[in-house]
């Protein structure tokens, strides 16, 4: 299995690629002002139109246009001058609602249009509002995990060189936020947020707890924290923290509370524990979910409560989340992806003795719970679902738009950021409000000077220059665009640059004639982004396919499936599956088997028949055709195989770059940087995933960061393509 994660280069066209930035509507006013909009329509982020505006001073932008309208891609709820905070990121920056005042500012915004524009990196604040953790970018894979205080700002990295990660923070709060547990080389430390920034806590190497990840901690409120190492369960006293440091040579991890009958992987497992250390919920290798009874101090093994692995023949499981109610039933819910190609589902457990389905509902999101945990709100579609956690009686529902991100104010109040607007929505009154606009059709002036903006065909609103905010407006005329005033013409036209696919510009009337773009970034000539195939190798094992599926889904990018006969035959839920998500399925012969050993007996006929062989199965499965694409198992293979490959109507995937000998024991940050390094040299190529661990000693496979790679071949200035457009 030497050559499965191996990077492929390939001799590609160059024809251009669709520019993924356009400029559309814009409107100029006699003070020579403009408003416009700017779409991405790039992959792997959410493509929106933002509304600009400008001023024309001397034939060109007086300054940085501004953007008056805020994309919820990330919420955060910060505390900051005696009030509540909304964070809006996106792309183009940081911008944050202080409710105390009700007004909108850019705290942090480019100057250029990104032109790589990457999902924002997600942040974990404290409860209390006071301090961010984040990981810092460095490079395509890793960066610096870093502590700061939302008030003074003042910094502190925690650890260097972490790998990136698009979903979470290996960090994890204590709920009165007094202390943070985060992750560093393999262990795990905790530190006091005010003695680190005050440079007054002790030694880091006093704060050590164990070893493992962020995965083998949880806390149990705010004065006990729970800790997994290998197959013994530890409780620790959260007051205690520093004299473990101190003496953990001595007295060990605290106190043993039972164990497990298998050794926790911190790379694959995670677990959930109730605030009084009764229950605890494993969740094994993301699909075998086992609920056990603590003890008050034992070395035996924990009672099992509930044991079961995911099992469902309609379709697989892509996520799961685990939180407890009012009562310390562990609730269990769950992500799954049909195999026919339906929309994904939610299905929601409790767990006990008897445990029970809640309830199940389509086209869902991930939970998001109050505060204190009474109540538990979601996404569906273009709807937003609030459930009590006790009854699991629905008691709220909000409707409008579909929905980027969820975050709550308090127990009553939550905000809802929107592909159209953000809005405060209010449980006890039943009410909501729109505080800003995520986006704009376009924007106009109306006859009385003020910026409008269309958000749907018959829901206008006006914003406020010194608040940042948009209401409501039923009454604001419209004739139609202004494109020239008496010393400006605006218009769009051409451009050398191939991320855009035009150019908006400024023509003076009257002095000295001239024409100038808005933004200088948008006409400097650029080549054409170059291309990646990206190359699913499904050999003999089925993890992580659906993993595989959700993040492509998620980035909206194209990959090829090379599927082997031996996977045919084993999982034909699966094969079913990739075939009906749309995705290009080519072949891998019949067999698992290494084509070059001298065992086989390689001619003509053998190549011809097993090809012939692979389709009809894949046929017989799916009730589509492979493409003609096929590369022999492991990548290994002779000119003779090509030779016969290719009388039989097939063009050969052939491999480029072998890879090394430490590539197994690599870790993922690292292997994606060696891609991204040799990608950049040759210019344009193929990278092979492979579904599973294929019998290496890995702990982490590449297909479980997926994202990262993805992210950094289109921080690179790479388009991903499938093998027919490559």
């Amino acid at each position: 299995m030497k050559k499965i994660f191996c990077l492929l280069i390939f001799a590609a066209s160059l024809l251009p690629m669709w520019a993924g930035i356009s400029f559309g509507d814009y409107d100029i006013n006699e003070k020579d002002e403009v408003l416009f909009t700017v779409k991405h329509d790039l992959k792997g982020t959410s493509s929106y139109n933002s509304l600009f505006y400008a001023k024309i001073k001397d034939g060109e932008t007086e300054k940085t246009p501004e953007i008056l309208t805020y994309y919820p891609e990330r919420m955060e709820r910060l505390s900051l001058m005696g009030g509540t905070v909304l964070q809006i990121r996106n792309r183009y920056g940081t911008a944050r609602y202080y409710s105390a005042t009700k007004t909108i500012s850019w705290i942090d915004r480019t100057k250029e249009i990104p032109l790589n524009s990457l999902p924002c990196l997600p942040e974990v604040v404290s409860s209390d509002g006071k301090w961010i953790t984040r990981i810092e970018k460095n490079d395509v894979s890793t960066g610096d995990l870093v502590l700061e205080s939302v008030s003074s700002g003042k910094k502190v990295v925690l650890a260097q060189n972490v790998k990136i990660s698009y979903e979470k923070v290996p960090v994890k709060w204590a709920s009165d936020s007094s202390t943070l547990i985060y992750e560093k080389n393999d262990a795990i430390y905790f530190c006091s947020p005010e003695a680190l920034l005050k440079n007054v806590e002790v030694e880091e190497k006093y704060r050590k707890i164990g070893q493992g990840n962020i995965n083998s901690v949880e806390w149990a409120g705010a004065k006990s924290l729970v800790y997994i190492d290998d197959y013994m369960v530890y409780k620790i006293n959260a007051r205690e923290l520093y004299t473990l440091g101190l003496y953990s040579g001595i007295i060990g991890q605290g106190i043993i509370i039972g164990r497990l009958p298998f050794a926790f992987v911190c790379e694959q497992d995670t677990f959930s524990v109730n605030s009084d250390v009764t229950g605890l919920v494993v969740c094994q290798d993301g699909k075998n979910f086992t609920y056990y009874r603590t003890y008050t101090a034992s070395c035996d093994f924990m009672e099992i409560l509930h044991s079961r692995p995911y099992t469902d023949n309609q379709s697989s499981l892509t996520d799961y989340t685990l939180f407890w109610d009012n009562y310390g039933n562990p609730i269990l819910w769950l992500e799954k992806l049909p195999y026919d190609g339906g929309t994904k589902t939610c299905t929601v457990f409790r767990l006990n003795e008897n445990t029970a389905q809640l309830f199940e509902i389509k086209d869902s999101g991930k939970p998001f719970l109050s505060p204190d945990g009474k109540k538990v709100a979601f996404k569906a579609g273009s709807t937003v679902y609030v459930y009590n956690t006790t009854t699991w009686n629905r008691i709220a529902i909000l409707t409008g738009e579909k929905v980027e991100s969820i975050l709550w104010e308090n127990n009553n109040l939550m905000y809802v950021g929107g592909t159209k607007s953000i809005r405060i929505w209010n449980l006890e009154k039943q009410s909501e409000e729109t505080i800003a606009l995520s986006a704009a059709d376009y924007g106009f002036w109306d006859n009385e000077g003020r910026i409008v903006a269309q958000k749907d065909e018959d829901e206008r609103f006006t914003f406020s220059k010194s608040k940042g905010l948009w209401t409501p407006s039923s009454h604001s005329s419209f004739s139609d665009f202004n494109f020239q005033n008496g010393k400006y013409r605006v218009f769009t036209g051409t451009t050398q640059n191939q991320e855009f696919s035009n150019a908006l510009y400024i023509r003076s009337l009257n002095s000295k004639a001239v024409t100038k773009p808005v933004f200088k970034i948008s006409t400097q000539k650029r080549d054409a982004r170059k291309k990646v195939a990206l190359i699913i190798d499904c050999y003999d094992n089925a993890d992580g396919l659906a993993q595989i599926l959700t993040v492509l889904k998620k980035y909206n990018v194209p990959a090829t499936f090379f599927i082997n006969g031996e996977f045919i035959r084993r999982y034909p839920n699966e094969v079913r599956q990739i075939s009906s998500n749309g995705y290009e399925c080519a072949s891998m012969f019949f067999t698992v088997s290494d084509l070059t050993d001298s065992s086989f007996v390689v001619d003509e006929d053998f190549i011809r028949r097993g090809l012939a062989r692979n389709e009809d199965e894949f046929f017989s499965c799916t009730g589509k055709e492979l493409s003609l694409f096929w590369h022999a198992p492991y990548y290994l293979s002779d000119y003779d195989m090509i030779s016969f490959g290719n009388k039989a109507g097939y063009a050969y995937v052939n491999s480029y770059y072998v890879a090394g000998k430490d590539d197994f024991t690599a870790k993922p940050e690292k292997m994606v940087k060696d891609y991204i390094t040799l990608i950049n040299t040759t210019g344009e190529g193929i990278i092979p995933v492979t579904t599973g661990f294929s019998h290496s000693a890995q702990k982490e496979a590449v297909y479980q960061h997926l994202d990262l790679l993805i992210c950094a071949l289109l921080d690179s200035g790479f388009d991903l393509v499938s093998m027919s457009n490559y």
